[in-house]
């Protein structure tokens, strides 16, 4: 009994080494890897709203485009109209010129002998106003048309100035779209390169989890030989207990082809599976509804979709794992392979 006791005093001293080599950079790991992933979740926010500004400066592009071209036909309706005031304005002052010299050139002697050959004062003042009223009508005339080509023009003006002030916005909101243009580049290019530094620490991870796994099992493996060999030893007759519950208290899978904490790597309806555990990364980024540990030590949703990680399925898809169904909720890992979620 006694070398039975320092068998098991040995294996559990070698696990212990082995969970410290295991967890010893998993605080830092874990911390890194969540400030990664909230900084990815800003850039996207951010990147979100970046393109949202860029949707908005368009639509206002588009709008004062068209308030340009609808000023520009105001404009040349206007052109139009100052034409047409010009050319009544010099017709009537054409006319007027010729009733002048008709009147002072041609006919003077008529005209006054009309004025003059009247019988009494009363005639004499009608045909010199009749005169008069004629060179009034055609100076109002004149005035007339000269103050409305003026308001033509007037208005003409304003519409140049609108106009400027349209393309000089015009402008501005081209730049402003210029630079968020650079903006949303340069934000893409930032979360692609975290991206890539997530998946490389997630692979990297995985790897320590891998290899430490194998570690762990060859030095319980070693332990246990030296364990049966100690015990056959003292007693021949007496029997040794074999088997143990998994870690954690799970049932675990068994089986070829079947993912299990002991197999870290398996190949299953096309793909490559491996896991990562929630113990290392916690995923606090990761939304996933009625999240729950499942009797298999699996991480799942709250339709008993097992949560896996997948960079050729976009998220929401379901696909089929060796532990069953299972729902993408996260990236990052290699083509080709599927990972996960676990609470091994």
């Amino acid at each position: 009994m006694k070398f039975l006791s320092k068998h098991w005093l040995q294996a559990g001293a070698s696990a212990l080494c082995v969970s410290a080599m295991i967890c010893s950079g998993m605080p830092v790991q874990a911390a890194e890897l969540d400030s990664m992933e909230e900084q990815s979740s800003q850039l996207e926010d951010e990147l979100g709203s970046i393109n949202q500004e860029l949707l908005d400066l368009g639509t206002q592009i588009a709008d004062l485009e068209d308030q340009i071209e609808a000023t520009n036909g105001q404009i040349e309706a206007t052109q139009a109209q100052i034409d047409i005031a010009k050319n009544s304005e010099q017709q009537q002052f054409e006319e007027m010129k010729l009733r002048i010299k008709y009147v002072y050139e041609n006919d003077s002697a008529s005209m006054l002998s009309m004025i003059f050959s009247v019988d009494n004062m009363a005639d004499f003042l009608n045909r010199v106003e009749f005169v008069q009223n004629i060179s009034d009508y055609d100076r109002e005339q004149l005035e007339e048309l000269s103050n409305l080509r003026q308001t033509i023009e007037d208005e003409e003006a304003k519409l140049q100035e609108e106009k400027e002030s349209q393309e000089k916005m015009e402008e501005e909101l081209a730049s402003q779209k210029e630079e968020l243009n650079a903006r949303a580049a340069a934000t893409s290019t930032d979360l692609a390169a975290l991206t890539d530094q997530i998946e490389s620490l997630r692979a990297e991870e995985a790897a320590k989890q891998a290899e430490a796994a194998k570690k762990a099992a060859a030095q319980e493996t070693s332990s246990n030989n030296s364990g049966s060999g100690s015990n056959s030893g003292s007693s021949s007759g007496s029997g040794s207990s074999s088997g143990s519950s998994g870690g954690g208290g799970y049932d675990y899978p068994s089986g070829d082809g079947v993912l299990t904490p002991e197999k870290g790597v398996v190949y299953f309806n096309g793909h490559r599976e491996t896991y990562y555990s929630q113990k290392v990364l916690p995923g606090h980024g990761l939304n996933i509804p009625g999240r729950h540990v499942a009797s298999d030590g699996t991480i799942r949703d709250k339709d008993g979709y097992i949560c896996v990680a997948s960079s050729d399925h976009p998220k929401g898809t379901v696909v089929q794992t060796s532990l069953g169904p299972g729902k993408v909720y996260d990236t990052g890992c290699p083509s080709g392979t599927i990972d996960i979620y676990t609470d091994w």
